[in-house]
């Protein structure tokens, strides 16, 4: 018995193409580049007649191929540490809006692949292509492991870096939170509280956990609170900061309250300690950066700073697109984004 369901297969609908508008419209196909691509030497008849067979097959232009050839390079790349962090998709949002605005179209690429043994590294195919596309300027958020593989890039087109400290000197701006207040923040909460030991679980896995590892020495030392605070060394992931607190816990460290270097590790420090029979907060407090929506889930209810990621999205695509319309822009510029803390109940008693 034959198949209805094979019987009835048929090979995929191909989209059309450059030359079947030509074939249809009657014209060659440069003249139908020349249309999509807006030149002014083509008759009004001839540019219909290709628009209306263009209509009538459903065919779209490629739209980076047509901006790179008609010599507008109106493509910006943002180039993507993360696309699975929340943080950086709402970076990513403010500034793919803000370019739109002025008229820019834009191509969100991924930074990083999984190097076979759980870290991350550069994805090289995705570098080489933008290499080959040559955007007209490129936004880099988060950070990129192996940025210094950018530096080419970077001293080519016009660079703004987000959400990172991975700068070269080519680079036209560096737009970030400030760290220092950031940490600073957290640690006043949770001293007005009378809180005294204090641990960061943080400081691995690029600059950006070095510098807010940083900023908590700092914070802490001046307050006095440095004999019984320090840093736990673990990365920016859940599965980094559960080994932490395990390690506090089995060598009987365990602090008063917990500052996890973003949202997501301060998942990996809650499931950690509830695992372990201690309750947040009463147990220990917890408290995070990024204020992803991580934070608000109520289960969650963690206390986080607010970097100002749409923020710094915004601020990022302006550097960029005053550093496109400069004949020789400007080049490292840092701009800090004023952060805030929202409180919540993982680091609230009674």
């Amino acid at each position: 018995m034959t198949d209805p369901i094979g019987a009835a297969t048929s090979a995929p609908h191909r989209p059309p193409t450059i030359r079947d508008v030509a074939r249809e419209a009657e014209v060659s196909k440069s003249l139908v580049s020349l249309v999509f691509n807006g030149g002014e030497n083509v008759s009004e008849e001839r540019r219909l007649r290709v628009l209306h067979a263009a209509e009538r097959l459903g065919y779209r232009p490629n739209l980076v191929a047509q901006s790179l050839s008609a010599g507008r390079r109106d493509i910006v790349a943002i180039l993507v540490s993360n696309l699975h962090n929340p943080l950086f998709a709402e970076i990513v949002g403010a500034a793919k809006a803000q370019l739109a605005e002025a008229g820019r179209r834009t191509m969100i690429v991924s930074a990083q692949v999984d190097d076979g043994g759980g870290s991350a590294m550069l994805d090289q195919d995705n570098i080489a292509m933008l290499r080959d596309l040559r955007p007209s300027g490129l936004i880099t958020v988060g950070t990129i492991p192996g940025f210094a593989e950018l530096t080419e890039l970077a001293a080519t087109i016009p660079t703004v870096v987000a959400s990172a400290i991975d700068a070269t000197p080519d680079v036209v701006a560096t737009v970030r939170s400030d760290d220092n207040a950031g940490v600073d923040l957290v640690i006043a909460h949770l001293v007005a509280q009378g809180v005294a030991r204090i641990a960061l679980v943080g400081g691995e896995g690029g600059t950006v956990s070095a510098s807010r590892a940083t900023a908590f020495r700092e914070s802490i030392a001046r307050r006095g609170l440095g004999a019984g605070s320090w840093v736990e060394s673990a990365d920016f992931t859940e599965a980094g900061a559960r080994r932490a607190v395990e390690r506090m816990l089995a060598e009987e460290r365990l602090p008063e309250a917990i500052i996890a270097v973003n949202d997501l590790s301060a998942v990996g420090v809650i499931s950690a300690l509830e695992s372990a029979g201690i309750a947040v907060p009463a147990g220990c407090r917890v408290a995070g950066y990024d204020d992803t929506s991580l934070a608000a889930i109520p289960r969650i209810s963690l206390t986080s700073v607010d970097p100002g990621n749409r923020r710094i999205g915004r601020d990022a695509a302006t550097a960029l697109l005053t550093a496109l319309d400069a004949d020789a822009p400007d080049r490292g510029l840092e701009v800090l984004i004023e952060p805030r803390l929202v409180v919540r109940g993982s680091s609230v008693t009674g």
